[in-house]
């Protein structure tokens, strides 16, 4: 028997299947891609897709006259410190990983970046 050791992936590889973001435990895979997984580059631009893509959207919402912020992220956090901190808090939650996506990205938005009082 021959062996094949260039078909075992590590356990810690980004799989396809997480690309589907079926619930916050997927997405939590792909933004915590380790550089060395082949996938590293599609998996990080994706997590900063999504994370960018709530946030603009929120703003966009904002801009509506009576809409009151449910968060306000701060100009000087990067999206990777955004993304990095949206990993250590859902790894902090384990109880979120099957709840949707939005769910969970708007909790972690909301107690991370509230509002100040005016």
């Amino acid at each position: 028997m021959i062996s094949a050791p260039f078909l075992i992936r590590p356990a810690w590889a980004v799989e396809p299947i997480n690309f589907l973001i079926r619930n916050n435990a997927d997405l939590v895979a792909l933004c915590a891609t380790p550089q060395s997984d082949p996938n590293y580059v599609a998996a990080i631009h994706f997590c900063h897709g999504v994370g960018v893509g709530f946030v603009r959207y929120h703003e966009s919402l904002t801009e509506g006259k009576g809409f009151v912020p449910l968060f306000c992220f701060p100009e000087t956090v990067t999206r990777t410190q955004a993304l990095n901190q949206y990993v250590s808090y859902s790894k902090a939650h384990p109880e979120y990983d099957k709840e949707s996506v939005g769910d969970v990205v708007i909790k972690f938005f909301i107690e991370t970046y509230p509002c100040k009082a005016n």
